[in-house]
């Protein structure tokens, strides 16, 4: 187990591509952690199983939770997010569908360069944003190979209220396409995600245009003495960026339907300001899950997150 962690947090702080930081793309709500439960583990969820798993890999559906998962975050003191997503299953096959939704709102310099990164998120300013994610998606098995795919609907949007400058006007959206693998071998579970699947270019100035990206990670689930380990690795694909990232959960139960979990997480930062461990922990009480994460950032300052699961 202190191998796993020390090798993750090495290959987080390892310069694997040639930017100190991830080039910005929009939109900026696709860089956010979609729970309190993937923030603490580093963003690494494309092997991860619950409802929100649909905004990393659709596949991972299939075995999830029946729950409607809700989340807070706080990324900085100038932004806050709202997600919801939910999971059921529908069918033959391991037919599995999900919905999410995803909404940050911020205030940014006017003067900050689009598209945002989320460095806009630690500085108010006086132009109004807001990023929306909707998705929905299902998967089936075949064999034991599970399959799934996403539509998502993505939108930026940003305006400088009258008598400010320079003023911001800006309103972007787009349709896109997420598809997934998944397999479990030996105790061990597989993934593969190509996600943002769309237009790369566009003539049109309303229309949104977000690199492809790529997702490959693994996951694994043990008892460890009185305890349960589960150990998640991923690493993410896209133009000019590369960023592994990974985590680690330990829980406990002492009485059925009772169970409370520690978490820590790596990821290589998207931008400099941005440190790369994150904490969190989880306690279960029959039906309702409320979860906890940190993640820090540059000048004593974090990123707060809670979720509230019930099944």
């Amino acid at each position: 187990m202190r191998k796993f962690v020390i090798a993750l947090l090495i290959a987080c702080a390892w310069p694997v591509a040639a930017f100190a930081q991830a080039p910005s793309t929009p939109p900026l709500v696709l860089h956010m952690p979609s729970s309190a439960r993937t923030s603490a583990l580093g963003n690494a969820w494309v092997a991860g199983r619950d409802a929100e798993v649909l905004f990393y890999n659709p596949a991972q559906l299939i075995g999830s939770r029946q729950e409607i998962a809700v989340s807070v975050q706080r990324p900085g003191p100038a932004g806050a997010s709202v997600a919801a997503a939910s999971a059921y299953a529908a069918g033959r096959w391991s037919l599995t569908l999900g919905w999410g939704v995803h909404a940050l709102g911020f205030n940014v310099d006017p003067s900050a360069p689009y598209p945002y990164s989320s460095d806009v998120l630690y500085n108010r300013g006086e132009a109004h944003g807001q990023s929306l994610l909707l998705a929905f998606g299902g998967a089936v098995a075949y064999k034991g190979l599970r399959m799934g795919g996403a539509v998502k609907y993505v939108t930026d949007m940003a305006t400088t209220p009258l008598g400010i400058a320079p003023p911001v006007s800006i309103s972007q959206h787009t349709w896109l396409a997420d598809v997934g693998v998944a397999k479990t071998m030996w105790g061990h579970t597989f993934a593969f995600a190509a996600q943002n699947l769309g237009p790369t270019t566009s003539d049109d100035p309303s229309r949104l245009t977000t690199p492809q990206q790529y997702l490959a990670g693994w996951s694994h689930g043990r008892a460890l003495g009185p305890l349960d380990f589960a150990g998640y690795a991923q690493v993410t694909m896209r133009p000019d960026w590369i960023a592994p990232a990974g985590g680690a959960e330990f829980g406990y139960s002492w009485l059925e339907g009772y169970n409370v979990a520690f978490r820590v997480g790596a990821r290589r930062p998207e931008t400099d300001s941005e440190n790369p461990v994150s904490f969190g922990g989880a306690f279960t009480a029959d039906r309702i899950t409320v979860e906890y994460g940190v993640r820090f950032v540059d000048g004593g300052r974090a990123s707060h997150g809670v979720t509230v699961r019930w099944r």
